[in-house]
């Protein structure tokens, strides 16, 4: 507490009465049992604070609810009549970064193999590439090799009734399907951020925490707009800023099998729960 009030003390008067934005990359020393805050560490905030120090910091309920202590962390520093807050939370682990740009650049390599050239078609491999989900974990093919993957593109600000907010409900649905079948540890429900920009962890775990599903089963992958670009285009989605809704885009909804190969394909927004419940416990249970 000493050392929150003297880099506080230590702030001149024109940092701490103007609003203002900074850049952060720190360490999470502790996180608030009851409060939606952390204490961040730092090296120094260029035009902030130069000196290292700590900082007791707001943060969104999902970052919240993620947040580890000793996890390295980027971010934007906001402050707003003298109250300071942290935004735009990303993870900033050094051997995570790497892992994710060696395997995200396959993307933009001709595929081998494959049964058809263009849009992925039913029978070709799906792209390996890596993001974050909404747990703050970086998620690569090694963490869902052997099972089958429900695979479909959406955005915590879509609004839009019949798009990402019906398609995450009916996941939660077909959550909910698997577990009573006794299958869900088989598939691996998967939602792609088409709004990587606004779409952080945090967010993602928030929009998806308030259909109560579980955060083992159903993940809501986030990353770079560059790997989601060359993704997008592999599977056919297009999308296109829009004034009145953010985004405009297509949607799809692919079916995967536990080798990796695109088992069905469902374009549209309007797939049926029973239609993807019934082909994933085909191929699971390997009826004819």
């Amino acid at each position: 507490m000493k050392l929150l009030l003297l880099c506080f003390l230590c702030l001149s008067p024109k940092v701490l009465l103007a609003d203002g934005s900074w850049s952060f990359s720190g360490v999470i020393r502790s996180v608030d049992k009851e409060e939606p805050k952390i204490v961040a560490a730092h090296d120094g905030i260029r035009g902030f604070a130069e000196e290292a120090g700590e900082l007791e910091l707001i943060v969104g309920t999902g970052d919240h609810q993620i947040a580890k202590p000793e996890s390295l962390i980027k971010g934007r520093l906001v402050e707003k009549g003298g109250v300071l807050s942290l935004e735009n939370i990303w993870p900033s682990e050094p051997e995570a970064e790497r892992s994710m740009m060696l395997i995200n650049r396959d993307l933009t390599r001709p595929r081998i193999g494959a049964v058809s050239k263009g849009i992925l078609k039913v029978g070709d491999d799906l792209p390996r590439f890596a993001m974050y989900n909404q747990l703050a974990d970086l998620i690569t093919a090694e963490q869902i090799e052997n099972k089958a993957i429900v695979l479909n593109f959406i955005f915590t600000r879509g609004k839009v009734p019949s798009m990402s907010p019906a398609t995450a409900d009916r996941m939660a649905e077909l959550q909910d399907k698997l577990e009573a079948a006794g299958l869900a540890d088989s598939v691996c429900l998967v939602s792609v951020s088409l709004d990587p920009e606004f779409d952080t962890p945090g967010l993602c775990y928030e929009f998806l925490d308030e259909r109560g599903i579980n955060h083992e089963g159903y993940w809501m992958l986030t990353g770079s707009k560059k790997t989601l670009d060359y993704l997008t285009k592999q599977v056919g989605v297009v999308v296109a800023p829009s004034e009145k809704t953010i985004l405009n885009h297509s949607m799809v909804v692919l079916v995967v099998d536990t080798k990796g190969k695109i088992f069905h394909r469902i374009p549209g927004t309007r797939w049926k729960l029973e239609d993807v419940y019934n082909r994933l416990e085909v191929m699971l249970k390997g009826w004819n």
